[in-house]
């Protein structure tokens, strides 16, 4: 019933945007009423714009406005009434779109009679090379001039030679230029666009203020900095661009820990805490995907990277705020912008992989067979087996010959399953997008509505992708001048069903050996094998049970998926102006995302056959007794949070004799996220009919004998988690204010305090206030002629961040399975009560400069910061005769310090010719400075990072590799210069600090060429000062033979085989038939193998080409943008073994991951038009 409540505000809310778009557009064509005596000529013509939309001009400079007039008309046409005023004044008009052209009577068109006089014809555009209706084109010095048409076409005739035009609009800087006959594209500077470095408004989320008067650390991008990106990610978009802001693209780095973002502001402030930025949408908190949003519907991204900028938004902002501000309406005629991409990438290189080829894989399967195999009489023929092993083994049984041996073995060394794939995917994938735009207004209503449709393409021929449908309307209404009302919508609609029972692309990128082939040479659909074996599937097949045959090729329709997640987001903002500069701001949002994942298991796929099978008894008479249904089986997730916001604000400003000016805010917020899980699980179920069979829920975790399972036993595990509800409150009261002398001095202050459910009701942990100071002072001009301006800033405060699984109570959760011992359910304590727990406090102190030289060609800023986190949560070892070995305590301190570059230079400006260039640094050190205990084994070191005093968060530890001995044996080197042969006379002191995994220094390099109506840009990006453990040949023990499943990496091939192999560095250790972790860790963790993860990418290069204005005139279109885009294109390492950090797994495992799939060339096209 929610969900339909929430649909039907929705559609009210389409509808009465459309209506009142449809009432907006016929106002323009209303009949006017005006009954004015004796006055201007100016305000009867602000009367008729403010009653009808259409703006007006004196095409003459002889017409006096303030000319006293009279005028009475009631419900007249525009026409009539602009004939009944101006006829007895001797003028006339002309209408063109929306502008009114008074002029003279007497003027008549001059014609060129002499070689003196010539006709002038242009077209104006603004920046985005979009048509300026309306502009004013005047001769200098003659009572001669026009407007330009909607196409932005202008023509003067009779003009002199070697005259001067003065090029005049609201909004944009004046132009004068030399009058010849064809002037072609004249581009108009847009005011704020020349002042852009001095008149930035920067949005907080609860207030929008000049960039001139903030004292804190912010980072902004506009929608034009964004311009020719046409990724479909808006954090794709982004990157590069905002200094302080990081990518985390790797999922394996420790940067990804309790961070579902994969974003960083200045570096890590946590252990176990939210470690995600928090995302600020229109002025409101979002808990929704950030693929809800579109990126063509950004208007500008700030970042608030100090306490000054972040406090106000308290325990969520140690991590740092990115606020994102969404386009709105504008007053004027209705514009509608459309564009399309078409991405396009080629499959991932497989030879990056590095994988034995099918021949050497064989090959290494004999070697490894040679050095120790099973007795041939022993081997359970109810077990698969790998190909290749059962060919050695009939030989060492003497089935077969030597010679048959080979020859079988030839047979798979020239096998090759990815020769088969093109018939299974598609060589190039393709996703697409569409974005339509409509905007417009008036001086009251204006509207801003979006819709957008994405479809990612996939590798898979015929396999099912996303569809995703977003859409944004965003209504502005001023019903008086004192009462405002923003009412928006956003949603996001991603839907997938379709069979999954088989991945071609992931056994394409890996999956089985090789020489598994999809079909056979006579074009059969091959069979697979799993862990049973022919002969078990035929012993089970005459006993009447499910058949586990497994034809990868008619696999593919046994499992199917469907998915879908719904996002709607209503924001709703009153404004009430109470006196001069004191108004009160209502804000409500309301948030609902839907997420479903349901996976039919049929009854035919592997899994179900195999499960019913392997819980299946059989008495003594013959009987089948089925522990798990027959059928398909069923399973299902769902998870909805639900949101809301509520915000009161009192907003004031006051200028005082133009010298002081006092901003201030204070308000309260109460906010409330609901998250709620289900899962369930069903066996024999029947799609057609949706029913399902029950199962005897005694049996969970139960060992169940004398089944049909390979080791006479199956346990069945609960898969049907069931349903867990979260509820997280806040009751926030906040304060912002700011005092500026004479535009030099500012100086300013925040403070908030935070309620929440989530540590429990005592007072001392609820009344936690988090504060900030600043003050920014610009200073006076120096006699040194390149600045042009510079300022200092400087901050202090204290943000906050909290945990949400943990707190001063008891917290207990169900076991999926029944007790053991007496059948019955059973719960555990997760963490015990803990009274003593904190919230988490970042303390940020941060200088700021910046500065301008060469009348703004060149903008720096620079900032220096320090953070000290104190009392930071994390699992601590505590006495296992309390009953926990680990709990949750307050046990570290942290501190995070870093410099912070930008620079923007415009490197060349000429009339049809720009160059820009812009430069971002970011350097963040990080280390623990105070721990409750440390751990004292090695093991833990070289496994997983761990934190240590005086060292960064995520470092990386390593064993000092002194080679292998002459048995081929891995040795390691003591601190005081001893061998061992086991890691089990090591120590923590013997272990060798390597660095941290995580890039202290990012660096992004972006240029952008214009030449006339031409755009190039490009950047690199650079990740650097960090370590990782690099690819390395593997411990070589005694497999399974079910094992040698897969290519391995050719790393494999070489290993100690011979005595004296051991004085080559490069070599494995030799095989052994049984090797503990102990002995095989100081081979895998070896100090030579941790290499530099310094990276640089060219991450895209863009062209982009506006069509001439005059091209497009005989259209009704404004504009035509192409764009061209690559990305992925070139990329240089320092790891010798060419690994992508981007995508390698083993940052600090010491097993032998795979490389990853490095990502392909993607090829981006792009068409924008506008109307």
């Amino acid at each position: 019933m929610e969900g339909k409540h929430y649909a039907h505000i929705a559609y009210k809310t389409i509808l009465m945007s459309c209506c009142l778009l449809h009432v907006g557009a016929k106002t323009y064509g209303q009949d006017v009423s005006i009954q004015e005596k004796s006055v201007s000529l100016r305000k009867v013509f602000s009367e008729i714009n403010k009653q009808t939309g259409y703006s007006y001009v004196w095409a003459a400079t002889t017409i006096d406005p303030d000319t006293k007039v009279n005028l009475t008309v009631k419900k007249e046409s525009l026409g009539n009434a602009l004939g009944k005023l101006l006829d007895d004044l001797d003028l006339d008009f002309e209408i063109k779109g929306k502008i009114i052209v008074v002029h003279e009577k007497s003027q008549q068109t001059q014609r060129s009679i002499t070689n003196q006089l010539m006709t002038v014809k242009g077209f104006i555009v603004d920046y985005n090379n979009r048509p300026l209706q309306g502009a004013t084109v005047r001769v200098k010095g003659v009572p001669k001039g026009t407007v330009t048409d909607q196409h932005g076409h202008f023509e003067i005739n009779g003009v002199s030679l070697n005259s001067f035009l003065d090029i005049t609009m609201v909004g944009f800087a004046p132009l004068t230029i030399a009058a010849k006959s064809d002037l072609g594209t004249i581009t108009l500077r847009a005011l704020d666009e020349q002042l852009q470095e001095v008149n930035i408004t920067v949005n907080t989320g609860y207030q929008k203020i000049s960039k001139e008067r903030v004292a804190g650390s912010i980072a902004q991008v506009t929608a034009k900095d964004m311009e020719g990106r046409l990724q479909p990610n808006l954090l794709d978009r982004i990157d590069g661009l905002l200094p302080g802001l990081n990518l985390v693209r790797n999922t394996s780095s420790p940067q990804n820990s309790k961070n579902n973002l994969g974003i960083e502001v200045r570096g890590r402030s946590t252990i176990n805490a939210q470690a995600a930025p928090l995302i600020v949408v229109d002025g409101m908190p979002f808990e929704g995907d950030l693929t809800a949003i579109n990126p063509n519907d950004i208007a500008s991204i700030t970042v608030l990277k100090d306490a000054s900028a972040a406090s106000i938004y308290g325990v969520r902002s140690s991590n740092g705020v990115i606020v994102i501000a969404t386009k709105i309406g504008s007053a004027g005629k209705t514009k509608i912008d459309y564009s399309n991409t078409l991405s396009f990438r080629g499959l991932p290189s497989r030879s990056y992989l590095n994988q034995m080829s099918s021949a050497e894989l064989v090959n290494f399967q004999k070697e490894m067979f040679n050095y120790r195999s099973g007795d041939y009489a022993v081997i359970d023929p109810r077990k698969a087996m790998n190909d290749v092993y059962r060919i050695l083994y009939d030989r060492k049984g003497g089935v077969i010959s030597e010679e048959e041996m080979e020859k079988r073995l030839d047979v798979y060394r020239n096998r090759d399953r990815f020769s088969q794939m093109d018939k299974f995917l598609n060589t190039t994938r393709f996703d697409q997008q569409h974005n339509l735009a409509i905007s417009g207004g008036s001086d009251r209503y204006t509207y801003h509505y979006s819709l957008n449709y994405t479809q990612p393409g996939d590798y898979n021929k015929g396999r099912a992708t996303n569809k995703e449908l977003g859409f944004s309307l965003k209504n502005n209404f001023k019903f008086t001048d004192w009462f405002s009302l923003r009412a928006n919508v956003l949603g996001k609609n991603q839907n997938r069903e379709g069979d999954i029972g088989f991945n071609f692309y992931d056994n394409y990128m890996g999956g089985k050996a090789s020489y598994y082939l999809l079909e056979n040479e006579d074009g059969s659909p091959a069979q697979w094998y799993s862990s049973k074996s022919q002969f078990e599937i035929d012993r089970l097949n005459a006993l009447g049970l499910e058949d586990e045959t497994y034809i990868p090729l008619n696999h593919v329709a046994a499992i199917h998926e469907k998915f879908y997640n719904k996002y709607l987001n209503l924001n709703f903002a009153a404004n009430f102006k109470i006196i001069k500069g004191l108004d009160f701001d209502m804000s409500y949002q309301s948030e609902r995302t839907e997420g479903y994942n349901g996976t039919l298991n049929r009854k035919n796929a592997q899994s179900v056959v195999g499960m019913v099978n392997d819980a299946t008894q059989i008495g003594k008479d013959g009987a089948i007794k089925r522990n798990i249904p027959q059928g398909g089986q069923f399973a299902e997730q769902r998870n909805d949070v639900n949101s809301y916001t509520l915000r009161g604000q009192f907003n004031y400003q006051n200028n005082i004799q133009g010298k002081h000016e006092i901003v201030a805010i204070a308000g309260a917020e109460r906010r409330q996220i609901n998250n709620r899980y289900t899962n369930i699980y069903k066996y024999g179920y029947d799609e057609n009919s949706l029913v399902y069979k029950g199962i005897n829920e005694e049996l969970f975790g139960i060992q169940i004998q004398n089944t049909q399972a390979l080791f006479n036993s199956y346990t069945i595990s609960k898969k049907e988690t069931g349903f867990k509800d979260l509820v997280d409150r806040f009751v926030s009261f906040y304060a912002n204010g700011s005092y500026t002398y004479d535009r030099k001095l500012t100086l300013s202050g925040s403070i908030r305090m935070d309620q929440s459910n989530l540590f429990g009701t005592n007072i001392k942990n609820q009344y936690k206030p988090l504060w900030s100071i600043g003050a920014l002072y610009h200073l006076p001009r120096i006699d040194w002629e390149p600045l042009d301006r510079w300022s200092v800033r400087a901050t202090y405060g204290v943000n906050g961040n909290v945990p949400k699984d943990n707190g001063p109570y008891l917290i207990s959760r169900v076991n999926n399975n029944l007790n053991y011992f007496n059948g019955e359910m059973q719960a555990y304590i997760d963490s015990p009560p803990n009274p003593l727990l904190r919230w988490e406090r970042t303390k940020v102190f941060n200088v700021g400069f910046d500065f301008s030289l060469f009348k703004d060609r060149l903008t720096a800023t620079l900032d220096i910061y320090n953070k000290k986190t104190s009392d930071l949560l994390g699992n601590t070892p505590l006495d296992p005769t309390l009953g926990w070995d680990m709990v949750l305590l307050n046990y570290a301190d942290m501190q995070n310090s870093g410099i912070e570059l930008g620079l923007n230079g415009k490197m060349i400006q000429r009339e049809n010719f720009s160059w820009n260039s812009t430069v971002n640094f970011s350097y963040n050190k990080n280390k623990i400075t105070n721990l409750y205990v440390e751990q004292n084994t090695p093991y833990y070191y070289y496994y997983a990072p761990q934190n240590r005093v005086g060292i960064p968060m995520g470092s990386l530890y390593s064993i000092d590799y002194a080679g292998l001995n002459d048995k081929g044996r891995p040795l390691a080197r003591k601190a005081d210069g001893s061998l061992v042969e086991t890691t089990q006379k090591l120590t923590v002191d013997d272990l060798i600090y390597e660095g941290t995994t995580v890039p202290p220094y990012t660096v992004s390099f972006r240029n952008g060429f214009k030449y006339k109506d031409l755009t190039l840009s490009f950047m690199f990006i650079f990740n650097g000062g960090h370590v990782m453990r690099g690819v390395h040949p593997e411990f070589l023990s005694k497999y399974a033979e079910l094992n040698y499943n897969n290519n391995f990496d050719k790393l494999w091939l070489n290993y100690w085989k011979n005595p004296g192999d051991e004085s080559n560095p490069d070599i494995a250790p030799a095989f052994v038939s049984a090797a503990s972790g102990n002995i095989s860790d100081i081979f895998n963790a070896a100090h030579k193998f941790v290499q530099k993860a310094d990276y640089i990418k060219l991450r895209d290069i863009s062209l982009s080409y506006n069509l001439p204005a005059q091209w497009i005139a005989p259209t009704k279109l404004s504009y035509v943008r192409l764009t061209g885009q690559v990305l992925n294109a070139w990329r240089w390492v320092a790891n010798k073994d060419n690994l992508d950090p981007e995508v390698w797994a083993g940052y600090s495992t010491v097993t032998s991951p795979s490389r990853g799939i490095q990502a392909p060339i993607i090829y981006n096209l792009g068409v924008s038009v506008g109307f």
